[in-house]
């Protein structure tokens, strides 16, 4: 203790005897007293002489009593008296016997799930009680939540609290205000804050208390800010495995980077707590749903498989009289895999190896689809045999016999696949095989299923999470990526209904582009490069419609690749200027202080000089020679803090894309679309070969 605190244990403020330290805090000391005439203990908050020579931090002061005053509720502590009194500015306010949430999870380690979820309904009460009186508190965190032997929790320091309708901002244009570890996005950006903000830190202190971590963690608070204002939220369950899903979700809900996406009232999410910690979700709102497709349906009723006969016979009218014809001598080049297909003019002809009617096809076709998707699960499968979720490298160092046998039996199936294809070996096929294994094994590995879980649990959990994702915003972009290379596998196709459906693709991709990198922090896209995804979207559609083979300028598939990185700058480049912004004021701050702490050191310095006058043998006063002063610190050069700005946020863009398509099976999306692919190739290669033989 202090030798000023020293002074002030004894002394009485509002009749208020002060007895013991028991903080210190952003804005002052906080005591413990006896008030006198109510013979009750209190607590008394000091404001510290340092800051009381500054207006507005008294004023920031006065402001938390005020703010608190007007509040009155068992979640939040109550102010009695504020004013000030010998000197110093004070607040009285109730004491509350316990520790503060921080010191509760410091000691305890993260905290049972009923537990934790108990004490943020009683935060988020408090805090619908205040958001009432149209006070929002800004700095919510476990410092700032005192828990009483009970276990009531109550929210102390209302220090950067504010009035919605206050006139007079005590906040200066564009300061932020909060804990970096807590802070809303919208408080890192400067921007405007609602009661929603409040919601956000709420989210990000249950986070805290189920895990023991800070959402986002960095080696300075800039870096932590920034992760808050790019990054996706950690998935709770893969530090925490036992955490249950619901709570994940609301925590997810909650700490949504745009407002407008978040819970919007205190209310609601006490709501769905209560809701989800009594069973009443899992009980009267089951996760399944169920489609009804009328075409499937019917064939299934009826029990007749799809003709694709007469499917070729439609789009070719000439078909059904080829049957008898000749077929023409084979080409120059063709493999001896393809000349038994094709007979000289006047030979006799031979039966064919294989009788392409509909039903062999149908068999031929869905054969390769269960062969191929067969495949992609033994991959996934070969993924989730690792005792750890989210490392790929868990199933080689864990449980190497089974991942081996289950990617080997994965790799047979598609080798299978591939011996049934008419040409054999073709590198577009083999490449999405590739992808779609590599998709598939990375996804089950990334499972975030709660440890110990054996691996065909983890393959269902997969499949579950795949199901409740498939329409979430996280997997649009993985929707885009399908959209786009279906349409560039269709795009040159001569063929009407292929082209209507590659130029809606194209257009559909695009427009989910634009979705995906709109949401986030709210963001005005530039004009220009508005109109230049406008005029390549166009350019594009032209291209698409006329095109019928590969072109190396007019090509569809390179413009509308180019139009969704459009799509990409239009939304990242403003906020990639916020942040330079947000950079550029942090690093100006930090040379301001420097170069303040260097002048004041110099000026230290030139009053010692001064004040120490010393004499020679012939006692005549020497002078002392006066260093220069200090060289001024220059602000770091914009260009370099727009790079590392530029470099920061793409990191973190691409932290936030795995993540969730990771948290989302999105990952496994792409694997199964993948193999999709490699069948469309398939159908393709079947249906040149039924055209080579003109069997048909």
């Amino acid at each position: 203790m202090t030798e000023a605190e020293d002074k002030i244990i004894g002394t009485v403020f509002a009749g208020c005897k002060i007895i013991c330290k028991l903080g210190q805090g952003g804005m002052g000391t906080v005591y413990k007293a006896h008030q006198e005439s109510l013979d009750k203990f209190v607590c008394v908050k000091l404001l510290s002489p340092d800051l009381a020579r500054e207006q507005r931090n008294i004023d920031f002061f006065l402001r938390e009593a005020r703010s608190a005053a007007k509040l009155d509720h068992p979640n939040i502590v109550h102010i009695y008296n504020f004013g000030q009194e010998n000197d110093a500015y004070f607040i009285v306010m109730s004491y509350v016997e316990g520790k503060s949430l921080q010191d509760v999870v410091a000691e305890k380690g993260p905290l049972p799930v009923k537990e934790a979820t108990d004490i943020i309904i009683g935060v988020l009460d408090g805090l619908a009680h205040a958001h009432s009186k149209s006070i929002i508190h800004r700095d919510i965190k476990p410092s700032n939540i005192l828990i009483s032997p009970d276990g009531l929790p109550r929210i102390v320091d209302f220090g950067l609290a504010r009035s919605i309708n206050e006139e007079k901002q005590l906040t200066m244009a564009g300061e932020m205000i909060g804990t970096a570890y807590f802070m809303s996005p919208e408080q890192g950006l400067a921007g405007q804050v609602d009661s929603r903000a409040d919601l956000y830190s709420a989210g990000a202190t249950y986070f805290y208390i189920l895990t023991g971590r800070y959402p986002f963690d960095g080696k300075s608070s800039i870096e932590v800010i920034h992760k808050h204002i790019s990054d996706p939220v950690p998935n709770v369950m893969l530090i925490r495995p036992d955490v249950p899903l619901w709570s994940a979700r609301v925590i997810d809900n909650l700490m949504r980077k745009k407002p407008t996406e978040r819970y919007q009232s205190a209310a609601e999410v006490i709501a769905d707590l209560q809701k989800f910690s009594s069973g009443e979700a899992a009980i009267g709102t089951p996760l399944e749903r169920t489609f009804d497709m009328p075409d499937v349906t019917a064939r299934m009723s009826s029990g007749v498989p799809p003709s694709h006969v007469a499917s070729l016979e439609r789009a070719d009218p000439q078909v059904s009289d080829r049957s008898n014809r000749p077929a023409p001598p084979p080409p120059p080049g063709a493999t001896p895999a393809q000349r038994p297909l094709y007979r000289a003019p006047g030979e006799p002809q031979q039966k064919p190896e294989l009788q392409l009617t509909g039903l062999h096809n149908s068999i031929r076709i869905a054969t390769h689809l269960a062969l191929t998707l067969a495949g992609t699960g033994c991959f996934i499968l070969a993924g989730a045999s690792g005792k750890i979720s989210g490392s790929i490298w868990s199933p080689i160092d864990s449980n190497p016999a089974a991942a081996g046998l289950l990617a080997f039996a994965g790799l047979a199936l598609f080798g299978f696949a591939l011996w049934k294809k008419p040409y054999k070996f073709t590198m577009l096929y083999t490449l999405f095989l590739l992808a779609a294994a590599a998709a598939a094994y990375a996804g089950g590995a990334y499972i975030p299923a709660p440890e110990g879980a054996d691996t065909v649990s983890k393959a269902f959990l997969a499949l579950k999470i795949g199901l409740e994702n498939m329409f979430s915003g996280t997997n649009v972009i993985v929707y885009s990526l399908f959209l786009y290379l279906a349409a560039s596998k269709a795009v040159f196709k001569d063929n009407r209904g292929l082209k209507g459906f590659a130029v809606a693709a194209y257009l559909g991709g695009l427009g989910l582009t634009y979705l995906y990198f709109k949401a986030g922090p709210e963001v005005s896209p530039d004009r220009i490069w508005l109109a230049a995804g406008g005029g390549l979207a166009l350019l594009g559609l032209a291209a698409a419609l006329t095109q019928k083979s590969f072109a190396l300028f007019f090509n569809p598939q390179l413009i509308f690749l180019v139009a969704n990185i459009t799509m990409f700058a239009m939304f990242t480049n403003p906020q990639i200027e916020a942040l330079t912004q947000f950079k550029i004021k942090a690093n100006a701050e930090t040379v301001r202080q420097i170069n303040y702490k260097n002048r004041l050191a110099y000026q230290q310095v030139l009053l010692m000089a001064q004040s120490d006058v010393l004499y020679d043998e012939e006692g005549r006063p020497v002078v002392h020679k006066v260093p220069p002063p200090p060289e001024e610190v220059k602000p770091a050069d914009t260009n370099s803090l727009q790079t590392q700005a530029r470099l920061d946020y793409y990191k973190a863009l691409t932290v936030r894309i795995t993540g969730a398509l990771a948290g989302s099976a999105g990952i496994i999306f792409i694997a199964f679309f993948l193999s999709l692919m490699a069948n469309a190739c398939f159908l393709e290669e079947l249906l040149a070969v039924y055209r080579e033989r003109d069997l048909l």
